[in-house]
């Protein structure tokens, strides 16, 4: 029986294990490394507050491309759905709880396992890998606890990682019970004092689902929100096609590049989107159409930006991108306007220049816009920025120095084949060790979101599987 370890049991590692169980003619025994209680969460839906929702339609959470309505099946016959009649918008369609996500992902492994025919198996290690080394079977797993698992084959599924710590935080105030390093640390949140002033760094979804959070806590203090563009994410559009959208992710060809060719710049790819824009305005048409025909051609056209201008995109369009791309729901829409309104809530650009304690209070250093420097006290600052980078984590970094993967180029995640092959340091693609979901960033661009990664997934199950069962031959080599 061939063993698979799949670090990460989010979203990513859970749909790895349902697919390769109700698919592979051979049975498999996987272990799913992943240290939180449930599969299927992971850090963007592994908590239980019922204000945090899915930035997307449920009819858009698509686990199986071949049988698009399997999520919204199991979300009517589970309850799920009579149990949160908020998660109706005014348009009719449903925003779920990412809590009811991790559900639906517990409930069909459970079901796939029972089902299957071919005897697979998976086991949920609670457990953090921390290193590896390489053996003459191929490369052993170290675990936080002492365990060890050496296995046939590994599939790297994680990714979200918490934001890193601030610069110019003194230890005083990274020791300071009113600093929140973590935003989801739903423990933390929920122990703010009602009257507290509060400072959010940050702008985007993680922000808002704070807010959304205190506000049903009845949070009756101040609060200020920072970030250095003073970009909110978009509210959510017209109601998808989501037949429509499976097909497009589906096709040969992006409706983008359909449109405008191949091998655009940067530059160019920014003229051809502005002038889809014009003309859907000018017809009446819902602007974030042309966006996300861009959103859908990511992986055609980041695979043919040169180095410096992905770093410009980055560095300066990213920003615009996310705002655009991570939309906020239309129930956390109302929760901040009315916050906005009644002038508890206040938006500034401004970059966090430091962090000190003083007087049992956290006095924030705010760089504004034009260069002014403020400073001003708070209860509590929380952390809403972006991930810390995967450098960070020793597993990675073992793994690296090991030469068993190479970063991207632009530190994304890692390089991969355009099936999920893992490069190794001299850049051979490996039969022995994959990746999904976020660390292939790098070579497709845009990875973030289900139904990209289902559709990934999908299509790479052909060669996964035949690596397993030995129907594939060797990869071919990588031209870099």
């Amino acid at each position: 029986m061939r063993r698979i370890a799949i670090i990460g049991g989010g979203f990513t590692g859970t749909a790895v294990a349902i697919r390769l169980c109700a698919s592979a003619p051979t049975p498999l025994n996987i272990t799913i490394i992943e240290p939180r209680q449930e599969l299927g969460g992971g850090l963007a839906y592994g908590g239980n507050d019922p204000d945090h929702r899915v930035n997307g339609t449920h009819e858009l959470l698509v686990l199986f491309p071949d049988d698009i309505g399997h999520f919204a099946r199991w979300y009517e016959t589970s309850g799920a759905a009579a149990r949160d009649p908020e998660g109706r918008a005014d348009s009719g369609v449903r925003y779920v709880r990412r809590s009811d996500l991790r559900g639906y992902m517990n409930d069909t492994l459970q079901q796939t396992l029972e089902e299957n025919t071919y005897g697979s198996t998976v086991r949920h290690v609670r457990d953090r890998a921390v290193a590896a080394r390489r053996t003459d079977r191929g490369v052993q797993i170290e675990l936080a606890s002492g365990r060890t698992e050496e296995p046939d084959l590994i599939v790297l599924a994680f990714g979200g990682q918490r934001p890193s710590l601030f610069r110019g935080v003194t230890a005083q105030a990274r020791n300071h019970s009113g600093y929140i390093g973590d935003p989801f640390d739903t423990e933390a949140v929920s122990a703010i004092s009602p009257d507290n002033s509060v400072l959010l760094v940050g702008t985007g979804l993680t922000a808002a689902d704070v807010l959304a959070t205190l506000s049903r806590q009845g949070h009756r203090g101040p609060i200020k929100a920072i970030s250095r563009r003073g970009l909110l994410p978009e509210p959510q559009g017209d109601v998808p096609n989501v037949a429509a959208l499976m097909q497009r992710l589906a096709s040969p060809m992006p409706r983008f590049i359909e449109r405008h060719g191949e091998g655009l710049t940067l530059g160019a790819s920014v003229r051809a989107l502005r002038q889809d824009m014009e003309l859907a305005s000018a017809e009446g048409r819902d602007l974030k159409g042309p966006f996300d025909d861009v959103r859908d051609a990511a992986g055609w056209l980041w695979k043919n930006f040169t180095d410096p201008e992905k770093r410009r995109f980055l560095r300066h369009l990213k920003p615009w991108y996310d705002v655009n791309r991570y939309r906020m729901v239309p129930q956390t829409g109302a929760k901040i306007a009315a916050a906005v309104e009644s002038g508890q809530l206040k938006f500034s650009v401004a970059r966090l220049d430091g962090l000190d304690a003083s007087n049992n209070r956290l006095e924030a250093r705010l760089l504004e816009r034009g260069g002014k420097m403020v400073r001003e006290p708070f209860d509590t600052v929380i952390n809403c920025t972006g991930p810390k980078t995967l450098s960070d984590d020793t597993f990675v970094r073992t793994m690296i120095d090991l030469g068993l993967v190479r970063p991207d180029s632009m530190g994304l995640g890692f390089d991969v084949d355009g099936e999920g092959r893992v490069l190794d340091g001299d850049g051979n693609a490996q039969n022995a060790i994959w990746a999904f979901g976020l660390l292939t960033r790098g070579r497709f661009g845009d990875m973030t979101a289900i139904p990209q990664i289902a559709v990934r997934l999908h299509n790479s199950l052909p060669a996964l599987i035949g690596t397993l069962v030995g129907t594939e031959g060797p990869p071919p080599r990588e031209v870099v």
